[in-house]
């Protein structure tokens, strides 16, 4: 990460809604997991504070957004936040991640998940929970564990866990 690029973590807003689809078509449309606009906009009004932004050189260059749960589960694309996000859930689910194709490499992928494990672990979730196609060396980095392989829509995912209290407060 150059000196001279500034960055900003923030949390997203209405307005960050088609740039946020937009990395996120970039990123996942060749693995065919590339999930709606709308989506994005429900996890946005479900969990304001689960979804937020990275800003580098003035523009979005990455974000993540999440879900709290009651019970673990197997996350799936396209879910509808508005009824799988419960405010008062213990399990931490990162629904979507990704960093813009010129803004890879710099370290953002794992600025943004710090900052998501940093919000389980404020909002007092237990464990963390995402699936993933291809950034597996991105999450063991931070201790998660595969804990099972599936396909959806014929593409291989793994689902991978963080049990939080094992790995600290990085507040």
């Amino acid at each position: 990460m150059s000196d001279d690029t500034k960055i900003l973590v923030r949390n997203a807003r209405d307005q960050d809604i088609p740039a946020v689809a937009e990395i996120d078509a970039e990123a996942f449309s060749p693995y065919g997991t590339a999930e709606k606009p709308e989506t994005f906009q429900l996890r946005l009004t479900a969990f304001p504070h689960g979804f937020i932004i990275l800003v580098a050189d003035n523009e979005i260059a990455a974000y993540g957004c999440s879900e709290k749960w009651l019970t673990e589960r197997e996350p799936s694309l396209d879910e509808n936040p508005m009824t799988t996000h419960q405010a008062d859930g213990r399990i931490f689910c990162i629904t979507a991640m990704a960093v813009k194709m010129k803004y890879q490499d710099r370290g953002y992928g794992l600025l943004i998940l710090d900052k998501l494990m940093e919000i389980a672990h404020k909002e007092g979730c237990r464990k963390i929970v995402l699936e993933t196609t291809h950034a597996q060396d991105l999450y063991l980095k931070r201790g998660f564990k595969t804990v099972q392989s599936r396909t959806e829509r014929g593409i291989s995912l793994d689902v991978m866990s963080l049990d939080i209290e094992s790995y600290g407060s990085k507040a």
